[in-house]
């Protein structure tokens, strides 16, 4: 064994021993983002929309409705739509356009899949303070479904708003536990700010880069 391979699994060793004894102790700052007010709702919205993503409010019974309008108004000469069995919305309702669930492996739907431009995505909660969405991946949520199309529609129930991240991360463990009965914890956790994003070496911002380029949440 050399002798830099030597120093370097020495150092691991010391610090596995000594981070083993690390006294539990308080944490020195919490919340350090701070609501505007106490109005998760409102908060979350102004946040979300200074990510650069697109809010729009409606009511359960309005569901899709609201989606359908939205789905006009970025409607392409491809009228399918990719959506996760999984969201609250009846797709089928939405007859004007042909709506295709994600139930089959990638390599069964690859050229349907990169040809299709809006994606239909439930989130599991919305974060107040810091504007952001997430996600978990399962059987009927795949990961691809936000990532390979140029817009992505968010559905997000009012009621599934929390404060920080800490709570976000807490409210999708419980959901995804309750989802599968076990304490298995999905393969992906995601939180979503807006749209993809990405600046270039003269920081000039490009949407769209790395996933959508325009996304929505439609909260109900």
């Amino acid at each position: 064994m050399s002798e830099a391979k030597q120093a370097i699994l020495s150092r691991i060793r010391e610090s596995i021993a000594y981070n083993a004894h690390i006294p539990n102790e308080t944490t020195m700052y919490t919340n350090t983002l701070q609501l505007q007010g106490e109005d998760l709702l409102e908060n979350f919205k102004t946040n979300h929309t200074n990510n650069k993503a697109i809010v729009v409010e409606t009511q359960k019974s309005q569901l899709e409705n609201t989606l359908n309008e939205i789905l006009e108004q970025n409607a392409t000469n491809n009228r399918q739509v990719l959506y996760n069995p999984d969201v609250e919305a009846n797709m089928h309702s939405l007859s004007s356009f042909e709506m295709i669930a994600y139930t089959k492996s990638i390599d069964s739907m690859r050229d349907m899949l990169f040809g299709i431009t809006t994606s239909v995505v439930q989130a599991r909660c919305g974060i107040a303070d810091l504007g952001i969405i997430a996600l978990s991946s399962s059987p009927n949520a795949p990961r691809l479904s936000s990532l390979i199309t140029n817009t992505c529609i968010y559905l997000l129930s009012k009621d599934n708003i929390v404060p920080h991240l800490f709570a976000g991360i807490e409210f999708v463990k419980a959901y995804e536990k309750q989802r599968s009965k076990s304490d298995i914890l999905p393969s992906n956790i995601i939180f979503v700010a807006g749209p993809s994003r990405t600046a270039d070496i003269e920081l000039q911002t490009v949407f769209g880069v790395h996933g959508p380029r325009k996304t929505y949440v439609i909260l109900y």
